[in-house]
């Protein structure tokens, strides 16, 4: 049987199953059929071969399998594949929440990100302002301290002047906005590399959380909730 064709079976034996659960007086989603008929084929107890092609026996055979179990009341099991299906609708993966989180910085970036790109800054007071300007986008960028903090903006501009001082703005205004837009992705880099270093070796780190510490405070409460809620559904 080729993959197109399995797949099709398998979708046929969802959309019956939920069509038994819905004419018995229960709806139930086709994620949480997909769901359980996995849960079940992969159960030994059941003695599903997956190694070969289902018989009409076996499709028989799980669909009332399943059927069962989805109309079950208080069982513990059923209950799991739900918490296991609203877990999979509900929450991203690590990967496509990095890139939501970047996508959503991105996007508050812009103006500020426009006002860099887009200067035209000719006179001292300018170039200064402008300046001023990175060094904010390098603090909101990298998510570590805020820039309306006088200590963590002070600290930032030292570690920016190291490694692209204000006599810079000339070549940087030459470049071309994706130019400039790039340049300011690597200066926040370099710039957020420098701080933790120096918070590593106790010499500055303004405004940057301590997160092993958090996470020491933190893992041990969460732990102690979780054992609470299992402890208070045995009674």
């Amino acid at each position: 049987m080729s993959r197109a064709q399995a797949e099709s079976v398998i979708k046929n034996i969802i959309r019956e199953i939920a069509q038994e659960c819905a004419v018995k007086g229960q709806a139930v989603s086709e994620t949480l059929v997909a769901f359980m008929v996995k849960a079940v084929v992969l159960d030994p107890d059941n003695q599903f071969n997956v190694e070969r092609t289902l018989t009409k026996d076996d499709v028989q055979k799980l669909i009332k399998t399943c059927v069962d179990r989805l109309l079950m009341s208080a069982s513990p099991s059923l209950d799991t594949i739900k918490m296991q299906v609203y877990f999979d609708m509900n929450y991203t993966n690590r990967n496509e929440f990095l890139e939501e989180h970047k996508r959503v910085l991105e996007s508050r970036l812009q103006p500020v990100m426009r006002e860099i790109t887009d200067s035209r800054a000719r006179t001292r007071e300018e170039l200064e302002g402008l300046y001023r300007k990175i060094v904010s986008c390098v603090l909101l960028r990298s998510g570590l301290g805020s820039p309306t903090d006088i200590s963590v903006v002070r600290e930032a501009t030292a570690a920016l002047q190291s490694v692209f001082p204000q006599t810079e703005l000339g070549t940087f205004m030459s470049l071309t906005k994706r130019d400039k837009e790039r340049q300011l992705r690597e200066l926040t880099q370099i710039v957020t590399g420098i701080r933790l270093f120096n918070k590593e070796c106790g010499k500055g780190g303004e405004g940057i959380d301590n997160l092993p510490s958090i996470l020491n405070e933190a893992i041990p409460s969460a732990t102690m909730n979780i054992e609470n809620e299992l402890n208070n559904t045995r009674l």
